[in-house]
């Protein structure tokens, strides 16, 4: 994984900044906001785990490069935070036959990315469409657990409740997937960009048995254009 992150980061750097015979080259600042969600494939005819999308962003700088007519080459290097959140709910706890009680749980987990997308594009008119991958490196993580547990008794039932910060969410520092956008150009600087991005890699890191979790992510935001140029002739 580190040889794909690094062998990325150079091709990214040769092709932006070595091909200046090619069309026209733009660098730029871009923000987005959007929902998120990591899945968690861990299943049981017992409990059912649900996962929610939940906001977040991302921001850095991006640049283009003009391959042809319509044909363009896109690198980024950006900050992505990543929100995810998840509820588990037991039915029935289970003892010797009898019900004794239910079990509830939500919870949260966040994730900073420096991420490094490289796509390729085509241009009609106005709009752009691309598509590539992205590779990333997660800087930080952590999350919050939030639990009911009730216990049916006589005369009443009896719930205790628990909030637990965690500070490391022990994930795989790399991810890696699928990225495809959509950029509609207002201006000759400025643009609406949407974005989605699929991690096909497992971040779980502590148990098998904790299932696999996988990033997805949806954004909305806007790019400026802060210098461009056309290649030397």
């Amino acid at each position: 994984m580190k040889n794909l992150l690094h062998l990325t980061f150079i091709l990214s750097i040769v092709i932006v900044f070595g091909l200046n015979t090619f069309g026209q080259q733009q660098f730029g600042i871009k923000v987005s906001g959007g929902l998120s969600q990591i899945t968690n494939s861990m299943k049981s005819s017992n409990y059912n785990i649900t996962p929610s999308f939940v906001p977040s962003g991302l921001g850095g700088l991006y640049c283009n490069l003009s391959l042809g007519k319509n044909i363009s080459f896109g690198t980024e290097l950006i900050f992505s935070q990543i929100e995810g959140k998840e509820e588990l709910v037991v039915e029935r706890i289970m003892m010797e036959g009898n019900n004794l009680g239910h079990f509830t749980g939500i919870t949260y987990r966040h994730i900073s990315y420096l991420s490094l997308p490289v796509y390729f594009g085509y241009t009609i008119k106005r709009l752009t469409i691309n598509g590539g991958f992205q590779i990333s490196y997660a800087l930080a993580s952590s999350g919050r657990k939030k639990e009911n547990l009730t216990f049916y008794g006589f005369p009443r039932d009896e719930t205790n409740s628990s909030n637990v910060k965690i500070d490391d969410i022990y994930i795989k520092k790399f991810d890696f997937g699928p990225r495809a956008g959509i950029v509609y150009h207002l201006t000759d600087r400025l643009a609406v960009e949407g974005t989605y991005y699929y991690g096909i890699h497992n971040i779980q890191n502590e148990d098998p048995e904790y299932g696999e979790w996988k990033v997805q992510q949806m954004t909305l935001g806007i790019r400026y254009s802060l210098w461009s140029k056309e290649a030397a002739q």
